[in-house]
């Protein structure tokens, strides 16, 4: 077998998301059994994509990300003279893990402080949180004080 084109698209979680549940739709719509490799893949992919901290965990109930989401993002990237300045991969990498403040962001972005100032960092992370949405804190987030599998704390007196 020989590889004629390596790599020709990136794809995102979100297209990978939204194609597996197109196929699983066309297969119950036409009561076609699929092997069970690919249904124990597609089951354990799923999964994978709707754990949390991942942005698709909640995209059975919000259905905050959509292929008009992602281009308003480009859009308004574009438009705030940001797009440019970043790379298929960091693009590629901020739709798939959509980062909701500066410390995520750069570990998406390369050499992220040489390239942008923190009004640029801080202007990327408003056009993401505003049209990708962002997750709610958790309880356990919030506060760890109030987690009981918690190791209890020693304290020198």
């Amino acid at each position: 077998m020989k590889i004629l084109e390596g790599q020709s698209n990136l794809v995102s979680n979100h297209e990978v998301y939204e194609h597996i549940l197109e196929q699983q739709q066309k297969n119950r719509s036409k009561n076609r059994r699929v092997p069970p490799n690919q249904f124990t893949l597609t089951k354990d992919l799923l999964t994978y994509l709707r754990t949390k901290p991942g942005p698709l965990a909640n995209q059975d109930k919000t259905h905050q990300y959509s292929t008009e989401a992602v281009y308003e993002l480009f859009k308004k990237l574009r438009e705030a003279n940001l797009q440019s300045d970043l790379s298929k991969g960091e693009m590629l990498m901020i739709i798939n893990l959509r980062p909701t403040n500066v410390a995520v962001l750069s570990t998406v972005v390369e050499d992220m402080l040489e390239r942008f100032t923190e009004d640029e960092q801080q202007k990327i992370i408003d056009i993401i949180t505003e049209t990708l949405g962002f997750d709610e804190p958790t309880e356990a987030a919030e506060g760890e004080e109030n987690d009981e599998d918690a190791a209890p704390s020693i304290e020198n007196s």
